[in-house]
């Protein structure tokens, strides 16, 4: 194929969540039954007892009780089915990640090697190797640490759990670090350790409407999204996916009357020329480097505060359906956005889109939001994070191959990393009728929203200045307050590229 799809509903994976949501639906309609059940035995106990004197008093009981015993044996029969399907499901993923686990061992050393020749030399080298590399490298290291402190926990027990619960205390964490992933813990605590010396600091964002020509309700009128290229949603983004630092709000008045909002998140800003070997970490960009750990370390906690700020600012109401969108770092922010129960609370998020984004540390077990990543398959920035996106039935990563015939500009990251690339790519790839019907239900989903008028409303993020860091041991009052998340951190099974049971 032209490209390789996974996950979707025509993935195997769409197996394992379809068994999931069968047993999850039978245990709803079984729970929904006995409580009809519950309503029918007592009116048949009350029928009962006015006829006790009749002769159709004992048969009215005699119905009831079978009627009660009949449904409380359905009941067991559905729990033992459901527990069933649940076991079998996680037994599959346990044995799937034990797999994984032994391939990242024994593919580590070559995956180190080839991304080393494709980062220093013009080999074209497939994102999972880098993926591989990252992931195993890190193992590596963390290894005779765990294994240490293991051996230390027999002969003082307990002593493991301690000391994790301490080490996570002091980089801010309020979690213990054995639960993590080991490229979670180093990225965490690498961040972590850069804000305490002052070479990073994350913090919230002053947010300006920098709309150039809005109309009367605040909102610029512009040009319906075209056909060309591959898909409407991508010709929309396309537009506003190198504009520095900015989310642009686009309001598609449907034909039906109803509206949707594509909130759309920039890529990574570059570095200036006068930036210096330092400006790398502190640029003040939104969208620059420090961006990028909020996005990878911390799911975009401040990016998710303005968002909410950018939407009541644009007059989007409760409610509303957002759809996020984002390229390249401006993806993982998308990602988390389309994740966080504070944006899920207040409004529905039915698609998320991103390209070229490294996503795959985010897994979520809520199938209620179609998730579409299209990225290149020698593009670097995917593997950030040492982890593939998952296939999930509600999930599909359509990894594009190939280049143009013509020239594009290479940028830092490869001409791979280039949106024209991707897009151009993509537009191929969908010619092929495998491709087209593997991706057809996802993409299709976002198209359905792309038709109507558009207007957008644009604002600039500028990141506020941090409080300095503060040293715990330093100042004794900091033992007085509760543990809180500096950088956020997920739980082990959220992290790895399978998901697995603790």
């Amino acid at each position: 194929m032209s490209a390789n799809v996974t996950g979707g509903p025509t993935h195997w994976r769409t197996n394992l969540d379809e068994l999931t949501l069968g047993a999850a639906h039978l245990r709803k309609a079984t729970e929904q039954t006995m409580q009809l059940a519950g309503d029918a035995m007592l009116a048949g106990g009350i029928l009962t007892g006015v006829t006790i004197m009749t002769p159709q008093g004992p048969l009215i009981g005699a119905k009831t009780f079978g009627l009660s015993t009949g449904l409380m044996g359905m009941q067991a029969e559905v729990e033992v089915l459901t527990y069933g399907v649940e076991f079998a499901v996680a037994a599959y993923l346990e044995a799937e990640a034990q797999i994984t686990n032994l391939m990242t061992l024994a593919v580590t050393p070559s995956a180190v090697v080839l991304s080393v020749l494709g980062a220093t030399t013009s080999l074209d080298v497939p994102n999972d190797m880098y993926e591989l590399a990252i992931r195993g490298t890190t193992s590596s290291l963390w290894s005779p640490v765990e294994t240490a402190f293991s051996a230390a926990d027999r002969f003082v027990p307990g002593s493991k759990f301690a000391i994790g619960h301490a080490i996570g205390w002091t980089f801010g964490l309020d979690e213990n670090i054995w639960d993590l992933a080991p490229t979670q813990r180093t990225y965490g605590m690498l961040a972590h350790t850069l804000e305490q010396f002052g070479l990073m600091q994350l913090a919230p964002y002053d947010v300006e409407n920098v709309t150039q020509t809005p109309g009367a309700d605040g909102w610029q009128p512009r040009e319906s999204i075209h056909d060309g290229g591959s898909t409407k949603a991508m010709q929309l983004m396309k537009d506003y996916a190198y504009e520095p630092d900015t989310v642009t709000v686009a309001k598609i008045l449907q034909q039906d009357g109803t509206e949707a909002y594509a909130v759309m998140y920039s890529g990574t800003t570059p570095l200036g020329d006068d930036s210096g070997p330092l400006g790398l970490l502190q640029q003040e960009n939104a969208f620059g480097a420090t961006g990028v750990v909020e996005s990878v370390a911390a799911d975009s906690v401040h990016v998710e505060d303005a968002t909410m700020q950018i939407l009541e600012q644009a007059g989007v109401p409760a409610g509303a359906t957002i759809i996020p969108m984002g390229y390249s770092q401006g993806g993982t922010h998308a990602m988390n956005i389309g994740m966080s129960d504070k944006m899920k609370a207040k409004y529905a998020i039915p698609d998320v889109l991103t390209v070229a984004a490294p996503t795959g540390h985010r897994r979520t077990d809520d199938l209620s939001t179609n998730f579409v990543h299209i990225e290149h398959q020698h593009d670097k920035v995917t593997a950030l994070t040492g982890a593939s996106n998952e296939g999930r039935i509600n999930r599909t990563t359509i990894e594009v191959k190939g280049y143009p015939d013509h020239e594009v500009p290479a940028g830092v990251f490869g001409p791979e990393h280039n949106f024209e690339v991707i897009d151009h790519q993509l537009a191929e790839a969908l010619h092929d009728p495998e491709v087209a019907r593997a991706a057809q239900i996802p993409l299709q989903s976002l198209e359905n929203k792309m038709d109507g008028t558009v207007s957008v409303q644009q604002f600039h993020l500028d990141r506020q200045a941090a409080t300095p860091p503060q040293d715990p041991l330093a100042h004794p009052s900091a033992f007085d307050r509760e543990p809180k998340k500096i950088v956020s951190i997920r739980p082990l099974d959220e992290w790895m590229t399978a998901a697995a049971t603790k």
